[in-house]
């Protein structure tokens, strides 16, 4: 069955204070469990305005607390910055807290500063997420566990509380590095597509994922979408857009050099990404969407799609969004008018 969520960003753009941005947030949560979305995922960002959420297990917990039936996720908890077995108990607690709502996405991250800042080696970077997530299923699937590697060596130590959900807490991993997705394929864990890829750099993902996988699984899609009458609202989304990653460039966070890259994987200018993603974004009104979004789901077998709105960056906009695809969109999925994906297209 195919199923909807929100992707809650933070930008600092969301409001004209940080208390505006976070009570826009709580909005956005309470009325997806009120229009029956399935999950809602927060992102984590440190010392940037394009996302001023610096906890996204913090976030994730506050959200749980404050909502009875959608299910939290984050995408992603940056787990360089962290140790696996701080995690590991974290994630069990808020899985034991919300009765097994929690979702658990971790990733790499992608900042020097946050490296340099936290004192984390940058060349952790390289061995994550593999190192985390092996820590995590070991913690939650056995009463002790140890490691020794050059990042985490501990134990024999038992993890409490224990997970609710079994055999553990659902664990996403975003990632496209080949070694990653081979070992998220042979652990069984879903991966978390960024919201910026085209869909035929996932899909090429996602088949190097079936390569070593023993069964299927729905991954997770973030796409950008703005429900709108016109496409007044697409100009508007790319210089929205092309802020956000101003921001993401601020002036005391160096970046990897050719950071931004296109479709076709080659650099390319943040402006002109920035007009890429809006031009490949889902804009318009609801029938148009429900049929992009149907198309996909047929082509290419997606179940699971996670809506940035918050991309349009206008509160107005956003909440309308939201609410109009909740009324008038995701219905035309639950009464089965959705045709069968063709999984074969992924061959």
């Amino acid at each position: 069955m195919v199923s909807f969520g929100l992707f809650l960003n933070c930008g600092a753009q969301l409001g004209r204070s940080d208390d505006e941005v976070f009570e826009l947030v709580l909005k956005e949560a309470r009325l997806a469990e009120q229009l029956g979305y399935h999950d809602v995922w927060v992102t984590e960002h440190h010392f940037i305005p394009f996302g001023i959420n610096p906890s996204a297990l913090t976030l994730a917990a506050f959200l749980l607390g404050q909502t009875c039936r959608l299910r939290v996720g984050t995408a992603v908890t940056l787990a360089p910055l962290y140790h696996p077995l701080q995690l590991a108990e974290q994630a069990a607690l808020l899985d034991q807290c919300s009765g097994g709502r929690f979702d658990f996405g971790i990733g790499r991250g992608g900042y020097l500063a946050e490296f340099e800042a936290f004192g984390i080696d940058p060349e952790r970077w390289t061995d994550e997420v593999e190192c985390t997530a092996s820590v995590l299923l070991d913690a939650w699937r056995s009463k002790e566990v140890s490691a020794r590697n050059r990042w985490a060596t501990f134990g024999p130590v038992s993890v409490n509380p224990r997970p609710r959900t079994s055999p553990h807490p659902p664990l996403f991993l975003a990632s496209t590095t080949p070694s990653t997705v081979a070992f998220a394929a042979a652990n069984g864990l879903p991966l978390l597509h960024y919201w910026g890829t085209p869909l035929e750099a996932r899909m090429a993902t996602e088949r190097l994922y079936a390569e070593a996988a023993s069964a299927p699984t729905d991954h997770i899609h973030a796409l950008v979408v703005v429900v709108a009458d016109d496409e007044a609202s697409r100009a508007a989304l790319a210089e929205k857009l092309k802020q956000s990653f101003r921001n993401g460039d601020w002036p005391h966070v160096p970046q990897a050099r050719n950071r931004h890259v296109g479709p076709d994987g080659q650099p390319i200018a943040r402006d002109k990404l920035a007009e890429v993603i809006a031009q490949q974004a889902l804009v318009g009104p609801p029938d148009r969407i429900y049929k992009a979004l149907q198309e996909i789901h047929a082509n290419f077998g997606v179940q699971r799609f996670v809506l940035f709105m918050e991309a349009i960056t206008d509160r107005k906009s956003i909440l309308s969004s939201i609410e109009r695809f909740g009324r008038e969109v995701m219905p035309r999925f639950a009464s089965g008018s959705s045709v069968r994906p063709q999984a074969a297209r992924l061959a």
